[in-house]
């Protein structure tokens, strides 16, 4: 869970910063942005809005190249393969869309699902796609075949799929509202289940340790964020670090406050060292992966309403927001 400290005698010192001087906003979008993600080589960045249009960008020139219009709803998720060369997305109008990049056709258009798409993930090798929503199923796509039926379908949870991970090409973990954190291998046709026990609302593994640890947010269902009151410690919203062989929790941060929004930024920061989340009011929250300890000088404001988003790039020198507000924000260190 934590950085090496190395062999040495003397510790390596935690670098607990992120990319937190604004250097673009990027403001194309008629309304709020749900989703960015970045291309492999996070050279390019793409973004979905409720404005129905997915965006790609150059994020640290500020500048769009290409906007994509397909969507009769929202866009709520986004994947990129492994050559950049097609993206899928998908959202509240229940298809889920393929793109080829260069010319913003549509390739391929899937659907089967009786909700909104909250999910939308290749394998690594971008032969399977997998969708997951309001149905609570997730669907597997064969990208080789040209079946308007899905490869397979999933029916294991008993409410929302929030979002899905494809770490290697036999394996799905899911999360969803009825509290489990799923991963099947298909190859051997196993399921494990993990009881969170909260509505969870997005995972994201370990980029250092994928195998050990993954990041996990709950957004209780009392966590309706009407008042302004102090909410109940069984209300607030959760992120914590479990350990993905036995399944017990490593570390819980809190204290910030979603609004009871399902959809809500989280991360882990360059080097594992901090992990980071967005609130309703539109600030960055930041704790010490170690303690648990807010970071100095946070919550801190960036933008007007709740973020939906964060990522930060591979090499840890960019980080890019985006809000309700309808902004997307590039961060430098």
């Amino acid at each position: 869970m934590a950085p090496s400290r190395g062999d040495g005698a003397e510790p390596v010192p935690l670098d607990l910063s992120y990319p937190s001087k604004l250097v673009q906003t990027l403001d194309s979008h008629t309304g709020p942005v749900n989703v960015v993600k970045y291309n492999h080589g996070a050279k390019y960045l793409l973004s979905g809005s409720s404005d129905r249009s997915i965006r790609l960008w150059n994020p640290s020139l500020g500048k769009e190249i290409k906007c994509y219009n397909g969507h009769a709803q929202e866009v709520l998720a986004l994947d990129i393969t492994h050559d950049n060369a097609k993206f899928a997305s998908s959202g509240g109008d229940r298809a889920v869309f393929l793109w080829d990049v260069p010319t913003g056709s549509v390739i391929r258009r899937m659907q089967g699902h009786f909700g909104k798409i909250n999910a939308v993930g290749f394998s690594p090798d971008s032969q399977i796609l997998a969708s997951a929503g309001f149905d609570a199923k997730v669907m597997l796509w064969d990208m080789r075949a040209s079946s308007r039926d899905p490869l397979q379908t999933l029916k294991e949870a008993s409410s929302t799929v929030s979002s899905l991970i494809l770490p290697s090409s036999p394996q799905i973990i899911t999360s969803s509202h009825d509290g489990f954190l799923r991963t099947y291998d298909l190859r051997f046709g196993l399921l494990t289940e993990d009881l969170i026990g909260e509505p969870i609302s997005s995972i994201k593994l370990s980029n250092s340790n994928p195998e050990e640890s993954i990041l996990v947010s709950t957004t209780p269902t009392g966590s309706s964020g009407e008042a302004k009151g102090e909410m109940k410690e069984e209300d607030k919203p959760k992120l914590r670090i479990f350990d993905r062989k036995d399944g017990s929790c490593l570390q819980t941060f809190t204290g910030h406050d979603t609004g009871g929004l399902a959809r809500w930024a989280m991360g882990w920061g360059y080097g594992e060292s901090t992990v980071l989340a967005g609130d309703r009011e539109g600030r960055i929250w930041g704790w010490n992966v170690l303690d648990a300890k807010s970071l100095p000088s946070h919550p801190k404001q960036v933008h007007k309403k709740q973020i939906t988003c964060l990522e930060i790039n591979p090499r840890g020198k960019e980080m890019i927001t985006s809000s309700l507000d309808g902004t997307i924000k590039v961060w430098h260190k």
